[in-house]
């Protein structure tokens, strides 16, 4: 069967075609939330919300939200925003979270100045 010509191209957004980084630990340290995390990650690989959206399977508003604070990052959806950004600062900072549940912060902070002295 003939095509008339009038078929539009599908573009589909596959994200980065590379691994993600992982982010310099200096880099790792500064960040307070998950949404600065993303928005981060976001502005380093220079991309735009709708090019992060269309990646994720979401909307551009859901995403804003996302990297605004007023919505939590699902663990479903860290995979997949770190694959769009190409960065693995949203991971890093969740897993160091984790890690850091257990402790208690005066326990925790007072070894860390006992280890730098």
């Amino acid at each position: 069967m003939a095509t008339t010509g009038n078929q539009n191209e599908l573009k589909l957004a596959w994200g980065v075609h590379n691994a993600p980084k992982d982010a310099p630990a200096k880099v790792l340290r500064q960040i307070e939330s998950e949404a600065q995390a993303l928005a981060v990650s976001i502005a380093a690989g220079g991309h735009k919300l709708a090019y992060i959206a269309a990646c994720v399977g979401k909307s551009i508003g859901y995403v804003s939200r996302l990297q605004q604070g007023k919505r939590p990052i699902p663990d479903k959806l860290v995979g997949p925003l770190c694959a769009a950004t190409g960065s693995n600062l949203l991971r890093q900072y969740l897993e160091l979270q984790r890690a850091l549940d257990g402790q208690c912060k005066v326990a925790r902070l007072a070894a860390m100045l006992r280890e730098a002295a």
